[in-house]
Protein backbone atom coordinates (compact mmCIF):
# COMPACT_ATOMS: atom_id res chain seq x y z
CA UNK A 1 0.00 0.00 0.00
CA UNK A 2 1.71 2.87 -1.31
CA UNK A 3 1.70 6.34 1.05
CA UNK A 4 -0.98 8.17 -0.64
CA UNK A 5 -3.28 5.44 0.59
CA UNK A 6 -1.78 4.83 3.98
CA UNK A 7 -2.87 9.01 4.45
CA UNK A 8 -6.31 8.81 3.21
CA UNK A 9 -6.75 5.94 5.58
CA UNK A 10 -5.36 8.15 8.44
CA UNK A 11 -7.29 10.36 7.53
CA UNK A 12 -10.31 8.56 7.71
CA UNK A 13 -9.26 7.62 11.17
CA UNK A 14 -8.89 11.25 12.20
CA UNK A 15 -12.40 11.79 10.73
CA UNK A 16 -13.56 8.94 13.34
CA UNK A 17 -11.83 9.52 16.12
CA UNK A 18 -13.44 13.43 15.82
CA UNK A 19 -16.68 11.40 15.79
CA UNK A 20 -15.68 9.78 18.97
CA UNK A 21 -14.83 12.85 20.54
CA UNK A 22 -18.16 14.90 19.96
CA UNK A 23 -19.82 12.06 21.55
CA UNK A 24 -17.49 11.11 24.35
CA UNK A 25 -17.36 15.09 25.20
CA UNK A 26 -20.96 15.73 25.02
CA UNK A 27 -20.22 18.29 22.07
CA UNK A 28 -22.46 17.26 20.04
CA UNK A 29 -24.97 18.92 22.75
CA UNK A 30 -24.08 22.27 21.20
CA UNK A 31 -24.59 21.00 17.53
CA UNK A 32 -28.31 21.70 18.15
CA UNK A 33 -30.07 23.78 15.71
CA UNK A 34 -31.55 25.80 18.71
CA UNK A 35 -28.43 26.30 20.23
CA UNK A 36 -26.78 27.95 17.20
CA UNK A 37 -29.99 30.13 16.08
CA UNK A 38 -29.58 31.94 19.42
CA UNK A 39 -25.45 32.20 19.19
CA UNK A 40 -25.94 34.07 15.64
CA UNK A 41 -29.33 35.24 16.54
CA UNK A 42 -27.71 37.17 19.55
CA UNK A 43 -25.09 38.56 17.45
CA UNK A 44 -27.61 40.37 15.52
CA UNK A 45 -26.12 41.96 12.18
CA UNK A 46 -22.83 40.59 13.01
CA UNK A 47 -23.51 37.31 13.12
CA UNK A 48 -25.21 37.79 9.45
CA UNK A 49 -22.00 39.39 8.39
CA UNK A 50 -19.61 36.43 10.21
CA UNK A 51 -21.53 34.07 7.51
CA UNK A 52 -20.95 35.82 4.76
CA UNK A 53 -17.19 36.42 5.02
CA UNK A 54 -16.70 32.83 6.43
CA UNK A 55 -18.20 31.32 3.28
CA UNK A 56 -16.76 34.03 0.84
CA UNK A 57 -13.02 33.45 2.45
CA UNK A 58 -13.35 29.34 2.82
CA UNK A 59 -15.08 27.63 0.12
CA UNK A 60 -12.56 29.07 -2.37
CA UNK A 61 -10.44 26.46 -0.67
CA UNK A 62 -12.10 23.71 -0.36
CA UNK A 63 -14.87 23.91 2.02
CA UNK A 64 -17.83 22.77 0.33
CA UNK A 65 -20.22 25.31 -0.54
CA UNK A 66 -23.25 23.03 0.65
CA UNK A 67 -21.70 23.45 4.28
CA UNK A 68 -23.31 27.28 4.44
CA UNK A 69 -26.31 27.02 2.13
CA UNK A 70 -27.70 24.25 3.94
CA UNK A 71 -26.91 25.56 7.31
CA UNK A 72 -28.32 28.96 6.99
CA UNK A 73 -32.18 27.58 7.17
CA UNK A 74 -31.35 25.93 10.52
CA UNK A 75 -30.77 29.77 12.32
CA UNK A 76 -32.39 32.39 10.15
CA UNK A 77 -35.75 32.55 8.48
CA UNK A 78 -36.46 31.18 4.53
CA UNK A 79 -35.73 34.96 3.48
CA UNK A 80 -33.13 35.88 5.24
CA UNK A 81 -31.36 32.01 4.88
CA UNK A 82 -31.86 32.55 1.02
CA UNK A 83 -30.12 36.52 0.99
CA UNK A 84 -27.25 35.58 3.48
CA UNK A 85 -26.46 32.14 0.99
CA UNK A 86 -26.59 34.68 -2.08
CA UNK A 87 -24.33 37.13 -0.77
CA UNK A 88 -22.24 34.64 0.14
CA UNK A 89 -22.09 32.99 -2.81
CA UNK A 90 -20.96 36.07 -4.97
CA UNK A 91 -18.73 37.10 -2.20
CA UNK A 92 -16.92 33.45 -2.67
CA UNK A 93 -16.76 34.72 -6.30
CA UNK A 94 -15.75 38.05 -5.98
CA UNK A 95 -13.05 36.84 -3.42
CA UNK A 96 -11.83 33.91 -5.73
CA UNK A 97 -12.16 36.83 -8.63
CA UNK A 98 -10.10 39.09 -7.15
CA UNK A 99 -7.18 36.85 -5.52
CA UNK A 100 -6.40 34.74 -8.98
CA UNK A 101 -6.81 38.37 -10.82
CA UNK A 102 -4.30 39.97 -8.59
CA UNK A 103 -2.22 36.82 -8.02
CA UNK A 104 -1.70 35.06 -11.40
CA UNK A 105 -3.37 36.57 -14.27
CA UNK A 106 -0.39 38.38 -16.27
CA UNK A 107 1.45 35.35 -15.95
CA UNK A 108 -1.27 32.72 -17.02
CA UNK A 109 -2.13 35.10 -19.25
CA UNK A 110 1.10 35.14 -21.29
CA UNK A 111 0.85 31.08 -21.43
CA UNK A 112 -2.24 30.39 -22.53
CA UNK A 113 -2.37 27.79 -25.30
CA UNK A 114 -4.30 28.88 -28.56
CA UNK A 115 -7.52 26.57 -27.58
CA UNK A 116 -7.66 28.14 -24.35
CA UNK A 117 -7.22 31.32 -25.77
CA UNK A 118 -10.30 31.43 -28.08
CA UNK A 119 -12.58 30.99 -25.00
CA UNK A 120 -10.58 33.83 -23.31
CA UNK A 121 -11.91 36.06 -25.98
CA UNK A 122 -15.50 34.75 -25.53
CA UNK A 123 -15.25 35.64 -21.71
CA UNK A 124 -14.08 39.30 -22.78
CA UNK A 125 -16.93 40.05 -25.83
CA UNK A 126 -19.68 37.83 -24.22
CA UNK A 127 -18.68 38.14 -20.75
CA UNK A 128 -22.01 38.69 -19.25
CA UNK A 129 -23.95 35.59 -20.77
CA UNK A 130 -20.36 33.22 -20.70
CA UNK A 131 -20.35 33.61 -17.07
CA UNK A 132 -23.66 33.55 -16.52
CA UNK A 133 -24.37 30.45 -18.37
CA UNK A 134 -21.11 28.86 -16.09
CA UNK A 135 -22.32 29.73 -13.32
CA UNK A 136 -25.54 27.58 -14.04
CA UNK A 137 -23.80 24.68 -14.78
CA UNK A 138 -20.84 24.43 -12.20
CA UNK A 139 -21.94 27.10 -9.44
CA UNK A 140 -19.24 27.87 -7.78
CA UNK A 141 -16.59 24.89 -8.84
CA UNK A 142 -13.55 26.12 -7.16
CA UNK A 143 -11.47 25.38 -11.10
CA UNK A 144 -14.41 27.71 -12.15
CA UNK A 145 -13.59 30.47 -9.68
CA UNK A 146 -9.63 30.78 -10.14
CA UNK A 147 -10.05 30.43 -13.95
CA UNK A 148 -12.73 33.54 -14.44
CA UNK A 149 -10.61 35.44 -12.36
CA UNK A 150 -7.56 35.14 -14.53
CA UNK A 151 -9.49 35.67 -17.90
CA UNK A 152 -10.13 38.96 -19.94
CA UNK A 153 -13.76 39.05 -18.83
CA UNK A 154 -14.42 42.53 -17.58
CA UNK A 155 -15.74 43.25 -13.52
CA UNK A 156 -19.16 44.12 -14.83
CA UNK A 157 -20.25 40.91 -17.12
CA UNK A 158 -18.31 39.26 -14.48
CA UNK A 159 -20.67 40.47 -11.18
CA UNK A 160 -23.47 40.40 -12.93
CA UNK A 161 -23.59 37.14 -14.71
CA UNK A 162 -22.67 35.60 -10.76
CA UNK A 163 -25.50 37.30 -9.31
CA UNK A 164 -27.95 36.10 -11.59
CA UNK A 165 -26.27 33.00 -12.68
CA UNK A 166 -25.84 31.66 -8.93
CA UNK A 167 -29.53 32.57 -7.92
CA UNK A 168 -31.05 29.18 -9.07
CA UNK A 169 -29.18 26.90 -7.45
CA UNK A 170 -28.55 28.88 -4.37
CA UNK A 171 -32.76 29.24 -4.08
CA UNK A 172 -33.23 25.40 -4.99
CA UNK A 173 -30.54 24.47 -2.02
CA UNK A 174 -31.73 26.97 0.78
CA UNK A 175 -35.56 25.62 0.16
CA UNK A 176 -34.61 22.29 0.90
CA UNK A 177 -32.41 23.41 3.80
CA UNK A 178 -35.96 24.76 5.58
CA UNK A 179 -36.73 21.49 5.10
CA UNK A 180 -34.28 19.69 6.62
CA UNK A 181 -34.40 22.11 9.79
CA UNK A 182 -37.96 21.86 10.00
CA UNK A 183 -37.03 18.13 10.37
CA UNK A 184 -34.79 18.84 13.12
CA UNK A 185 -37.13 20.99 14.60
CA UNK A 186 -39.07 18.01 15.14
CA UNK A 187 -35.89 15.80 15.78
CA UNK A 188 -33.45 17.68 17.61
CA UNK A 189 -29.51 16.03 17.64
CA UNK A 190 -29.06 16.11 20.93
CA UNK A 191 -31.96 13.70 20.84
CA UNK A 192 -30.00 11.20 18.51
CA UNK A 193 -29.15 7.98 20.37
CA UNK A 194 -25.34 8.99 19.72
CA UNK A 195 -24.56 5.95 22.15
CA UNK A 196 -26.11 3.67 18.68
CA UNK A 197 -25.07 6.25 16.00
CA UNK A 198 -21.16 6.95 16.62
CA UNK A 199 -19.56 3.30 16.02
CA UNK A 200 -21.93 3.20 12.90
CA UNK A 201 -20.75 6.37 11.89
CA UNK A 202 -16.66 5.36 12.49
CA UNK A 203 -17.01 2.40 10.57
CA UNK A 204 -18.81 4.08 7.87
CA UNK A 205 -15.62 6.64 7.46
CA UNK A 206 -13.41 3.78 7.81
CA UNK A 207 -15.16 2.15 5.01
CA UNK A 208 -15.80 4.88 2.65
CA UNK A 209 -12.11 5.44 2.62
CA UNK A 210 -11.07 1.80 2.23
CA UNK A 211 -14.19 1.47 -0.77
CA UNK A 212 -12.41 4.92 -1.97
CA UNK A 213 -8.44 3.90 -2.23
CA UNK A 214 -9.83 0.17 -3.62
CA UNK A 215 -11.42 2.05 -6.61
CA UNK A 216 -8.76 4.82 -7.12
CA UNK A 217 -6.05 1.95 -7.27
CA UNK A 218 -8.54 0.22 -9.50
CA UNK A 219 -8.45 3.12 -12.13
CA UNK A 220 -5.01 3.53 -11.99
CA UNK A 221 -4.32 -0.33 -12.76
CA UNK A 222 -6.83 0.35 -15.37
CA UNK A 223 -5.58 3.21 -16.77
CA UNK A 224 -1.97 1.81 -17.09
CA UNK A 225 -2.96 -1.20 -19.00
Amino acid sequence: MDRRSLLKIALAAALASVVAWVYVSGAYEQFDPATMRVWFRDAGAWGGLLFIIAYSCLQPFGVNGLVFLLSAPLIWSPTEAFLLNWAGTVGTGIFSFAGARFVARDWIQHRLPQRVRRFDDRLRTHGLRTVFFLRLIFYTTPTIQWALGVSRVSLGPFLTGTVLGVAPFTLMTTLIGVRVAAWLEKHPVAAWPWDQLWPALIAAAVAIATIGVFVVRKWRATAVD
